[in-house]
C-alpha cells in the first residue's frame, strides 16, 4: 500500500523536469497523477512515460495564466473523479537580462505564469478542496524567492511573492482542512539547466562550488520532499517553505 493511495492529484508544468519528477513519485507513493500541462505534446509523453511504468496518469491542456482554463481543469478533474486531494503548483519558466532592458512581454509573462498562475489554481482548485475540508496544496517557490540574484529581478519577484502566498492562503485555510505549503528548490539538474550550461548562461562548476554540499541538486531529491509535504506524515506542516538547496541558502558564501 502506497502512502498516497487513492488520491488524486494535480501536478501543473509536469510534462518535464521537476514537475514530471514530482507526478512520478506521486504515482509511486499510489496516487493518479492529472499532467496540467499547457504543451499538448510533452504533456501527452509525460502520461505515455508513466502509464507504461503501471501507474494512472491524465493529461489535461491547461493554460494557468487563464482562468476559464484553470475553472476548467478543475471541473473536469472534479467531474472525473469527485474530488481533488492534492495540488502542486509547478509551472514555471526563466528569462534573465539586465533590468534596464528587460523586455516588458518577458516581465509579464514570467509573472503570470509563476504568480498569477498560482494564485488562479489555488483559487479554482482550493474552492473543492474547502468544500471537501480537506487537501494540500504544495507550490514551488525557489530559493531565488529567498534572495538576490542579479538578472533575475522577474523570476525572482514571482518566487517571492509565492512564499508570501503560501504562508496567507496556509494561514487563512488552516482550520478548514486544507493545508498549503511551499517547497524552494536549490539549483537542480535538468534539461534546462544543462541547456543554460551549454548556452554559456550558466556555469555547474560555479553552482558546484557555490553550494556547501559540492554538488547540484537531483530532481528526485526535490520529489521526495514535495511527497512528503502532501502526505499525512506532514499533517501538523502548513503556511511555510522549506529550502531543498544543500545548504545554499543558509551559507554566506565566505570560502569553505
Amino acid at each position: 500500500m502506497g502512502e498516497l493511495d487513492g488520491r488524486i492529484a494535480i501536478v501543473t508544468g509536469a510534462g518535464r523536469g521537476i514537475g514530471f519528477g514530482i507526478a512520478t513519485r506521486l504515482c509511486k507513493a499510489g496516487a493518479t497523477a492529472v499532467i496540467a500541462e499547457f504543451n499538448p505534446q510533452t504533456g501527452n509523453e509525460a502520461v505515455a512515460k508513466l502509464t507504461a511504468e503501471g501507474y494512472t496518469a491524465h493529461f489535461h491542456q491547461t493554460d494557468v495564466t487563464n482562468a476559464d482554463s484553470v475553472n476548467a481543469l478543475t471541473d473536469a478533474i472534479k467531474a472525473k473523479f469527485g474530488r481533488i486531494d492534492i495540488l502542486v503548483n509547478n509551472a514555471g519558466l526563466a528569462e534573465i537580462g539586465p533590468t534596464e532592458t528587460f523586455p516588458l512581454d518577458k516581465w509579464y509573462k514570467q509573472v503570470d505564469v509563476m504568480y498569477n498562475g498560482v494564485y488562479l489554481c489555488i483559487q479554482s482548485v482550493g474552492r473543492v478542496m474547502l468544500e471537501q475540508r480537506k487537501g494540500v496544496i504544495l507550490n514551488i517557490s525557489s530559493i531565488g524567492g529567498l534572495g538576490a540574484w542579479p538578472m533575475r529581478s522577474a523570476y525572482n519577484s514571482a518566487k517571492a511573492a509565492v512564499i508570501s502566498l503560501t504562508e496567507n492562503i496556509g494561514t487563512e485555510w488552516a482550520r478548514r482542512g486544507v493545508r498549503v505549503v511551499s517547497v524552494a528548490p536549490g539549483v537542480t539538474r535538468t534539461a534546462i539547466l544543462q541547456q543554460m550550461v551549454d548556452e554559456g548562461i550558466a556555469s555547474l562548476t560555479q553552482y558546484n562550488k557555490r553550494t556547501p554540499m559540492g554538488r547540484v541538486g537531483e530532481v528526485d531529491e526535490i520529489a521526495s520532499v514535495v511527497q512528503f509535504l502532501v502526505s499525512d506524515r506532514a499533517s501538523y506542516i502548513t503556511a511555510t517553505t522549506v529550502t531543498v538547496d544543500g545548504g545554499w541558502t543558509a551559507w554566506g558564501n565566505l570560502p569553505l
